[in-house]
């Protein structure tokens, strides 16, 4: 069992506001989202999920010769924008694909899927 992060990208400006309804009358855009939180959930393999703010709120801290600087922003810029993430246990480089393609029910949403390597954690 490897744990995995599902990196949710918006690939329109974040000034566009996201869509008020489905891209298809009567489908629910946050329904496999749904499905992948509960069923990880039961499986006790969901570390965690979150929706992150605009990008105009984030702060970036740099080291510098001086000290450390803090820049308003995020660290790169890019029309893509980071908007959430999952932490969830997946049997295989497979089964987080599918759950990846199973919460990427946007168009303007693009999933990194990625191994994570928890030795450092504390």
């Amino acid at each position: 069992m490897t744990t995995y992060a599902l990196l949710i990208y918006r690939t329109t400006s974040a000034d566009e506001p996201l869509p008020s309804t489905p891209p298809t009358p009567g489908s629910d855009p946050l329904a496999g989202h749904r499905a992948v939180q509960a069923e990880a959930d039961l499986r006790h393999q969901l570390h965690a999920v979150a929706r992150l703010d605009a990008p105009d709120t984030a702060r970036t801290v740099r080291v510098r010769a001086s000290g450390h600087e803090v820049t308003d922003g995020p660290f790169i810029e890019s029309k893509e924008w980071l908007v959430g993430f999952y932490l969830v246990d997946c049997d295989s480089l497979e089964h987080a694909l599918a759950r990846a393609r199973q919460i990427c029910g946007d168009p303007h949403h693009v999933i990194e899927v990625r191994p994570v390597d928890w030795r450092w954690r504390g």
